[in-house]
């Protein structure tokens, strides 16, 4: 930092009150599907142990998303422009440029902002790819999952199926997770595996989906709503006063430095991000929802077309699942894994009925309870290296009392036993998985996806609703 600019902070501090939002001890740190996996379970026991007595695990599931990843391709280019656009901070500071002196941040957020610089390694050539941080978390969770169910995560290559896309971020979770299990390079194993894009990913090549969903413009009608509210209009307001701007600086730009922000919280937990130092806490949570809404119309609860899609990952738990229940004689592989994203696994929830809201969120409803407390967070539903896991267990008659079955199935979400009707604490009996999800399962068919567009979205609907109550008036 230049003289002249300590001195005109030195000297601006001395006259006037100012905001210092980097120094916060109960910092908001869930931020989308960029969170870190440690913000978003920061509550879950290392390397807890599930045991159920009376019985023993006998197959392992997973389905597992990366881990924190540098900016796409499409992102680099408009996150490099705060380059310049930190230097148009530096010089307001330097001219004294502010309406409301007391809104404005403090000296030692200038000071970090003034620090940060575009790391020049983040460029085409590794666009999407796993940082050092996402590729470790991906080892120490394959270590903790290995810690806890040794019997199934053996040291034996062929006990495993790993079922993963041919690009490079699939294969560097494959390399970081089998390096984790074994301790050395993934390379020195043959293992079994599975690359198939339309079985791993099938959204990305279904057209009914991508047609009805994905490019339908009505499906962001209520973030876009909510993105018109007046609250979220004067944020981007408070944050060009905060920054020393005259007039409201672009919403996208406002938006690219809170990505920039999360993308620097989820590369080192630690420290803190020079760019989340320009929002408020309240201002988080916005855009936290602002993504909630998104994902809630693409991935769940408001399109018939998601657990249509998801039906895909529950088939392949249940075909699994169901291989080492019907026969005596151990089965092989043992464990099978599905390496994923955030999107399939936030369409296998909604598939499975789980984290449902009482009502859809909507672009007007932030500030009732069931936006406020929602079960549907794309924080704690996909962060980064989310997971989710089903275990089989065989039992004996009479190891345990409250066992029914003979066999039973602990689900898992992100470590955390699964709540679902009927079963105790995510341990369900294998008679009632079937009888909930077993159909569901044999009857996926991704035929649909070459088929007629039609009307999916509760968005959808209600505009319909309301055009049709207007003819009646």
């Amino acid at each position: 930092m230049g003289w002249w600019l300590y001195l005109t902070l030195v000297v601006a501090a001395a006259h006037a009150q100012e905001t210092c939002l980097s120094v916060n001890e109960n910092p908001y740190l869930l931020f989308g599907s960029k969170t870190a996996y440690l913000f978003a379970n920061n509550n879950v026991p290392v390397n807890r142990i599930h045991d159920v007595p009376g019985c023993q695990p006998i197959a392992f599931w997973l389905a597992y998303r990366h881990g924190a990843s540098n900016p796409t391709e499409s992102e680099i280019p408009e996150l490099k422009k705060l380059s310049d656009f930190k230097n148009n901070i530096l010089n307001n500071y330097r001219s004294g440029n502010f309406r409301n002196t007391n809104q404005r941040i403090c000296a030692s957020d200038v000071n970090l902002i003034s620090q940060w610089e575009w790391n020049s390694r983040i460029n085409s050539t590794f666009a999407g790819n796993l940082t050092s941080e996402g590729y470790m978390t991906t080892q120490q969770q394959a270590q903790s999952w290995k810690q806890r169910y040794p019997g199934l995560l053996t040291d034996n290559p062929h006990d495993y199926l790993i079922k993963y896309v041919d690009d490079e971020i699939s294969g560097s979770t494959f390399r970081a997770f089998t390096e984790g299990i074994f301790r050395t390079q993934a390379e020195n194993y043959d293992f079994p595996k599975e690359m198939n894009e339309k079985k791993l990913k099938p959204y990305k090549s279904c057209e009914k989906w991508k047609n009805e969903v994905e490019d339908n413009n009505d499906t962001l009608t209520q973030k876009r709503i909510f993105q018109s509210k007046q609250e979220f209009r004067e944020m981007i307001t408070n944050v060009s006063l905060r920054l020393g701007f005259n007039y409201d600086i672009h919403p996208t730009l406002v938006y690219n430095m809170y990505q920039m922000c999360r993308y620097n919280k989820a590369w080192d937990i630690s420290s803190v991000s020079p760019w989340c130092s320009v929002f408020t806490r309240e201002d988080l949570k916005r855009y936290e929802y602002a993504e909630d809404l998104e994902t809630f119309y693409k991935y769940g609860y408001a399109s018939d077309l998601s657990p249509k899609v998801g039906c895909s990952m529950l088939n392949d738990m249940v075909a699994f699942l169901t291989k080492h229940a019907e026969h005596e004689q151990p089965q092989q592989p043992k464990a099978q894994i599905q390496l994923t994203d955030s999107e399939m696994l936030l369409m296998l929830l909604r598939t499975m009925g789980t984290n449902q809201d009482p009502a859809p969120l909507t672009g007007d409803n932030y500030h009732t309870n069931t936006a406020q407390n929602r079960k549907w967070s794309t924080s704690l539903l996909a962060p980064y290296n989310a997971n989710f896991a089903a275990v089989l267990y065989k039992c004996t008659s009479n190891g345990n009392f409250q066992i029914k079955d003979r066999y039973q199935v602990l689900f898992l979400h992100n470590e955390k036993p699964v709540v679902l009707e009927g079963c105790r604490v995510g341990l369900c009996d294998w008679s009632l998985v079937i009888q909930r999800f077993g159909e569901l399962a044999n009857k996926c068919d991704l035929q649909f996806c070459n088929g007629a567009k039609s009307v999916q979205s509760w968005g959808i609907v209600a505009l319909v609703t309301l055009v049709l109550l207007k003819v009646a008036l």
